[in-house]
């Protein structure tokens, strides 16, 4: 046999192999969720009379980048990964930092842990009041008694912290016995501050807020390491919430572990530290919400605000329930306190204080507690006693909930219409509902998509922890005042589950589109009477699942209409698109070509592409030679893949839609096929890129011709529109004014919160028989 035959052979081998163990792995993992499944439904909890002892029963999964120290995050099967495997990765560079300079052994090399520092070049953005042109935005206040080697390495897992924020490092030592006053200001990243006096961790943390230069305090012990995302997504969340006027991290131990997520306070005026010692990972420690406060190891407020309340109050001094007592100031003030767990930290419980509270400054914690009580026994009248029903008092604020299903978690970046599931989601919130969110298909946990839903406070549901819809609802379905469903086959499937275990929640159906009316359209385009066929009998579908919901959401004024003829006793609801106004600073004069965007595995969007490249583009390369189109979004065919020309750029997935937009001059929509509102129009708008588009694209939207867009169905008319847009700089300028103002008035949350509103009321006077009947007479009965 040649050579190559044989390395033929080999590698063909080498795929068997390989091949084999895909083939096990998805066995393996098939039988994992069968498990799963089974475990849970044997285990489930249900309500009691009262409903005082709900709690979700604790349950042990493996954590593979925490059980294995040679793991790396790439060597993951996408059934391993966990919410907090970030926490892993710190813990781990914690302790090779201490290993390196034996920080904790019985010579610590301090000198070259210092000089190790000083070398790094800083990935945090550092501005110190020395070197600063301008205030940073966050002043990082880390309060020090000894322990030096945990404060060095807190530095260290600042300066090779990312964070879209400037900072500053203030170290306040409350006169450390050891050699940090000799040590620590060798460092030129940090702005070191020694007390004349140890006066404890009060007096040092507003020592700290009184020098802080940034528009946000952040108080950070000097026993702690940050985690990727860290600042980010600490200060971030005083954008989601306005109202917010302190945020917490999540507070891990060395090894993972939880040590907090959000802290419950009692009547007595005793405090919890949430799911202290449990599994981090599990869905209820995992997403954003408003606590009663949280531990101050790793919090952040607004500086004004911080000084107004004269930050903590020497009455609690030398330290112990200053948080608790700052969390209940603020909200006595109006403002929120939240906890944020895609904020995460290491935190070397203990390294100051000690554990023990019997005595050292520990002791004050007891003490602290009956102060606590006394000042505020009026507000925790209204709380729960001792460690009854944690579940709720975890998030006291709760007062309705909803929950949301679709087939899988929401990919914004990836399709229209995840973004209006996230928007939806959203709505809910603002409108006072806590939101659930669970997938009747893909219990996945995928970082960067559940984890975008938790941190704007949606509790999402996935394994290993949650598996199989009917046990998901089986166990929390009493608790929902509303239900939310996607997708009709979502929606047959889940329904009768529903009417078994939330029978007291009405039922919203959210029609995307109506896909008979898309299937009907593709059909007498191609010809095809198997199509045909096949779109009668989803109409018939999609019309059942109509007529049983307590109310159908459509983004479409036509496909409303459409339901009034086919449906006439239904009930339903217009909810607009809903999109964030971007805007553009990008000048006509800079810009060139032309973009579609969309997701190619919905077919009408591929025959879009190829009806455009094929009947249209070739009239405008005519007219305007070098021009270019770009085909963005995700999952591009092999048919659409074949369109690639020297001027046919196939962008595929783009990460941020801005670059896409400020670079093209006019936005094509040139669909034939398909059904609803398009999200691709409206997201165009908000960017300010002007449209070009079929009456299809536009349908059932206030988008006006001539006005808004410029609509055209002949391959000659939609070329001529593109050119006169793309030649004229004030038409473009024009119609990119009208759209932006469009997406503000009609296309915001405030619109889709308004409609939301409504869409519920109707749902639930269906639900309690009240639609349909005539109102009753003054004085009637």
């Amino acid at each position: 046999m040649s050579d190559q035959g044989s390395q033929d052979e080999r590698r063909s081998i080498a795929l068997v192999d390989r091949l084999l163990q895909v083939e096990e792995r998805v066995h393996g993992l098939v039988r994992e969720n069968l498990n799963l499944q089974r475990d849970l439904a044997s285990g489930q909890s249900h309500r009691s009379s009262s409903g005082a002892a709900f709690d979700v029963p604790r349950t042990a999964h493996e954590w593979p980048l925490a059980d294995d120290a040679s793991l790396l995050p790439e060597d993951l099967d996408l059934y391993d990964r966990r919410c907090d495997d970030d926490v892993v990765l710190a813990g781990r560079n914690g302790a090779q930092f201490l290993a390196l300079f034996n920080l904790l052994g019985a010579e610590p090399d301090y000198s070259g842990a210092i000089a190790a520092i000083r070398s790094a070049e800083p990935l945090l953005r550092l501005s110190t009041a020395v070197r600063a042109r301008g205030k940073p935005d966050v002043s990082i206040v880390i309060p020090a008694y000894g322990q030096l080697a945990y404060t060095l390495n807190c530095i260290h897992s600042l300066i090779t912290h990312r964070s879209r924020y400037s900072a500053e490092i203030l170290i306040i030592d409350d006169a450390s016995p050891d050699r940090s006053g000799e040590l620590l200001p060798r460092l030129q990243c940090v702005r070191y501050h020694r007390q004349k006096a140890n006066g404890g961790f009060i007096q040092s943390c507003n020592t700290g807020g009184e020098l802080a230069a940034g528009r946000f305090v952040v108080l950070l012990n000097n026993d702690t390491r940050v985690s990727s995302g860290w600042l980010d997504m600490l200060i971030g969340s005083f954008d989601l919430w306005p109202e917010a006027g302190l945020v917490g991290s999540k507070m891990h131990y060395a090894d993972g572990s939880l040590q907090e997520a959000g802290g419950i306070v009692w009547r007595d005026g005793s405090a919890w530290n949430y799911g202290r010692n449990d599994d981090p990972n599990r869905p209820q420690y995992s997403y954003a919400r408003q606590v009663d406060y949280v531990s101050a190891c790793s919090v952040a407020l607004p500086t004004r605000l911080w000084r107004d309340v004269s930050g903590f109050d020497p009455h609690f001094r030398p330290a112990y329930c200053e948080d608790v007592d700052l969390a209940f100031r603020l909200r006595s003030r109006g403002r929120e306190v939240w906890f944020q767990p895609q904020s995460r930290i290491v935190h070397y419980e203990g390294k100051t204080s000690g554990t023990n509270t019997a005595t050292g400054v520990k002791s004050y914690q007891i003490i602290n507690t009956k102060k606590l009580y006394l000042r505020w026994r009026e507000s925790l009248a209204r709380h729960n006693r001792f460690g009854e029903a944690a579940y709720f008092e975890r998030e006291r604020s709760v007062l309705k909930r909803i929950l949301v299903i679709d087939a899988t978690t929401p990919t914004p970046d990836q399709d229209a219409g995840s973004v209006q599931t996230f928007m939806a989601l959203q709505a809910c919130i603002s409108l006072g509902y806590k939101a659930q969110f669970v997938p009747a298909d893909n219990w996945l946990y995928q970082p960067k998509y559940t984890g975008a839903l938790q941190a704007i406070g949606v509790d999402c549901a996935f394994a290993p922890y949650e598996v199989g819809f009917e046990n998901y609802i089986r166990r929390y379905g009493w608790l929902f005042d509303v239900i939310l469903a996607y997708r009709v086959g979502v929606v047959e499937k889940v329904l009768p589950l529903i009417k078994i275990h939330a029978p007291q929640a009405p039922v919203m159906f959210h029609l995307a589109d109506l896909h008979y009316l898309r299937m009907e359209r593709a059909a007498q385009v191609s010809g095809d009477d198997e199509m045909r066929y096949a779109a009668s009998l989803m109409k018939e579908r999609e019309l059942s699942v109509v007529n049983q919901a307590d109310c159908t959401i459509s983004h479409s004024s036509v496909e409303r209409d459409i339901l009034a003829a086919e449906a006439p006793h239904a009930r339903t609801a217009l909810w607009p698109l809903m999109f964030e106004h971007f805007g553009t600073k990008a000048a006509f004069s800079g810009r060139r070509d032309l973009c579609f965007l969309g997701g190619y595995m919905h077919s009408p969007n591929v025959d879009a592409v190829v009806y455009f490249v094929n009947s249209i583009f070739p009239l405008i390369r005519a007219q305007q030679p070098g021009i270019r189109f770009i085909i963005a979004g995700a999952h591009p065919s092999e048919e659409v893949r074949a369109l690639a020309a020297p001027d046919v750029i196939i962008a595929g997935q783009v990460a941020d839609l801005q670059d896409l937009f400020d670079r093209c001059r006019v936005f094509v929509c040139p669909l034939r096929v398909g059904a609803g509102a398009k999200g691709k129009i409206a997201s165009a708008l908000s960017y300010g890129i002007p449209v070009v588009s079929t009456h299809l694209g536009v349908e059932g939207t206030e988008i006006t011709h001539d006005k808004h867009v410029l609509i055209a169905e002949d391959p000659g008319d939609f070329a001529a529109a593109v050119l006169r847009v793309y030649r004229s700089s004030a038409l473009w300028r024009r119609l990119s004014k009208a759209g932006q103002e469009l997406v503000r008035e009609r296309f915001s949350l405030q619109m889709g919160k308004a409609a939301l509103a409504h869409a519920i009321e109707t749902a639930l006077g269906h639900k309690l028989g009240l639609d349909g009947g005539a109102e009753p007479e003054a004085g009637g009965k």
